[in-house]
């Protein structure tokens, strides 16, 4: 399959999924979010939402600018420049939108799992994840699945993969994209599985679908209770609640 303009897919996939061992820093870095409070204080860890939304804002309606998590992160996004696939941010609390999962209607996140990519492994299933634009509008997501796979051959982008949840079976990276990225409107937030004291052993993919319905309910179900002035979401609209 090729997309008009781009590399064939082939070498989009084996590209996105060699992230992993393109940058290996020396020790584990703790990754710093601009989160404040606590899930017992219930406006300040929403009201961080807001705060993180207005900090990240530069205008553009159609750049991602921002990802966010209750309790788990809040991080920047940065783009790939233009022909290189492979960038992934080295900074700690900077994650970085691969390009070529828009042509397929996807969102895509990568980061290290020694840098922003660690705190991927505090999300579970059932999670909101915001995602924030240029222009202060928020698309937001519930994390509906975590595929885990052990990379064959960790060190090669052509490695094969064995799904952790069915590890009878092995599949190309090319099936392995269709699974995730090729899913088409969902956000999915990548990063590597580390074993055996190998940071790139394997690969996780947290996948989220579009909310429907008010998003302040979801926020609600938190427990943060009353939503503290304005958020506009891109989608739906978010009203205080009473």
């Amino acid at each position: 399959m090729r997309v008009p303009g781009s590399k064939p897919l082939h070498l989009i996939v084996t590209t996105v999924l060699a992230v992993c061992f393109l940058f290996s820093p020396l020790s584990t870095v703790q990754a710093d979010t601009v989160i404040s409070g606590s899930a017992s204080s219930t406006t300040s860890a929403l009201q961080s939402l807001q705060t993180f939304a207005r900090s990240v804002e530069n205008g553009r309606s159609s750049q991602l600018v921002g990802i966010y998590a209750p309790d788990v992160m809040a991080f920047s996004v940065v783009q790939q420049p233009s022909g290189n696939a492979s960038f992934v941010s080295t900074r700690t609390s900077v994650l970085t939108q691969f390009a070529a999962a828009s042509r397929y209607g996807s969102t895509g996140i990568l980061a290290h799992n020694t840098l922003a990519g660690a705190n991927f492994y505090n999300l579970k299933t059932g999670d909101i994840v915001s995602a924030i634009y240029g222009d202060g509008t928020i698309d937001l997501y519930r994390i509906d699945q975590i595929q885990k796979y052990q990379a064959l051959d960790p060190y090669s982008p052509y490695s094969n993969f064995v799904d952790l949840s069915n590890p009878g079976v092995q599949i190309s990276s090319t099936d392995l994209f269709y699974r995730t990225y090729g899913l088409g409107n969902v956000l999915v937030l990548q990063t590597c599985l580390a074993k055996d004291g190998n940071d790139s052993w394997g690969r996780t993919f947290v996948i989220a679908s579009p909310l429907n319905g008010n998003p302040a309910d979801y926020y609600k179900a938190y427990g943060y209770g009353k939503i503290i002035g304005k958020i506009t979401p891109r989608s739906v609209s978010l009203s205080s609640l009473n």
